[in-house]
């Protein structure tokens, strides 16, 4: 009979360069149910889908599913975190989150998932029915790489691996074939000991508790959501355009990491810290020409034009106006209020006047009270 092992398994993707490679079976999830259940019932989740089942039972995507192979992959480089450290002065550079940088991962690493798939056919003899999983379904990866025994989860939620930190991608393998070995772990205690600096720095505190996040207010996903970014975490972005990394960097455990090998994943001319006049100025086409092959490239250079008026705003890049002020005329209606908030920060008579023309124009009544706000600040900002 035909067996494949989890040792065995490990040394078939070393070639790989995998930050760690473990196994688990494939039953449900079973322990997920009252938390899921209760970050629904509480409006703590983002993009997640609302079926439960289909987060907890792998055999909703592969029916056949025996085991699943589970893997973290590095991306934080060296010259990625000199990058991060550089902080350019300039009101025009905005920032972006550590995962953004280079390559989009989720085609590198489903790349190399399909590879291991590969010789892991060539090792069993024959074909395996397999679903590969890069942010691609409702699975909580997080808890699937933890039973597999690669990591743990801290009260930051990120998972820890160790020598590697939280600066991982996560990806999984869904197998038709079982793997000797694997593992089978209940939750473990978080290890962070007294540690509290996440959910101190955390810009939103949308780490209500530890190992709990409303991920509505986590900046990363308020950079990717679609229409009007909420006016209560408008100046938490800071210059923040895509992502946010405050509750890693805090991190002890990864102060002492092993920085990737993977070159695909070293930021390219402006990646870090984008122009955001630049930005504002981009086509989609030119947009997607530059950022097309980056993990920011999905949402679009309006979602990303959105952010970096916000961005632009709270720096009070005066020098941005006349970039910012033609966006109070955008169909786009985000993009309006975004615009609106911008100049109500700069503030000064030109962005006054502009904000008075446009209201009285203004049709859309979300939009008109932006305007007042705007107006609003722009005014203290005169007498402050």
């Amino acid at each position: 009979m035909k067996s494949l092992t989890l040792e065995r398994l490990q040394e078939i993707a070393r070639p790989l360069n995998f930050a760690a490679v473990g196994a688990t079976d494939a039953s449900p999830f079973e322990e997920l149910q009252p938390i899921l259940s209760e970050y629904a019932k509480r409006g703590l989740t983002g993009f997640e889908v609302s079926d439960i089942r289909q987060r907890m039972d792998p055999r909703q995507w592969l029916p056949e599913a025996e085991s699943i192979v589970v893997v973290a992959m590095a991306y934080l480089t060296e010259k990625g975190l000199h990058e991060a450290r550089l902080h350019p002065r300039s009101r025009q550079h905005g920032q972006t989150s550590v995962y953004v940088y280079g390559e989009d991962y989720h085609i590198v690493l489903r790349n190399q998932l399909l590879t291991l798939h590969a010789l892991l056919e060539e090792e069993w003899g024959g074909s395996i029915p397999a679903r590969v999983i890069v942010d691609t379904s409702p699975m909580v990866d997080r808890r699937l790489a933890e039973r597999a025994g690669i990591g743990w989860i801290g009260k930051n939620c990120m998972l820890i691996v160790p020598g590697s930190g939280s600066f991982v991608f996560l990806g999984a393998i869904l197998l038709g074939i079982p793997i000797q070995g694997s593992q089978q772990l209940a939750m473990p205690t978080m290890q962070c000991g007294h540690c509290d600096l996440c959910l101190k720095a955390c810009p939103t505190g949308a780490l209500l508790a530890p190992g709990v996040i409303q991920a509505t207010a986590c900046l990363s996903y308020v950079t990717q959501m679609k229409g009007i970014i909420p006016k209560a975490y408008r100046a938490a972005l800071g210059k923040r355009i895509f992502g946010c990394d405050t509750c890693q960097w805090v991190c002890p455990e990864n102060r002492h990491i092993e920085y990737a090998h993977a070159t695909v994943f070293e930021p390219e001319k402006d990646q870090a810290y984008p122009d955001l006049l630049k930005i504002l100025r981009m086509s989609q086409r030119q947009f997607q020409k530059l950022y097309g092959r980056s993990a920011a490239g999905w949402r679009g250079v309006r979602t990303v034009q959105r952010n970096a008026l916000i961005a632009l705003g709270n720096m009070r890049a005066r020098e941005a106006l006349m970039e910012i002020i033609p966006f109070l005329d955008h169909h786009r209606r985000e993009l309006r209020a975004s615009a609106a908030y911008a100049l109500g920060q700069i503030g000064g008579q030109v962005a006054m006047d502009v904000l008075k023309q446009r209201l009285s124009i203004e049709e859309d009544e979300e939009i008109r009270q932006e305007l007042v706000d705007a107006l609003h600040q722009a005014s203290v900002g005169n007498n402050s």
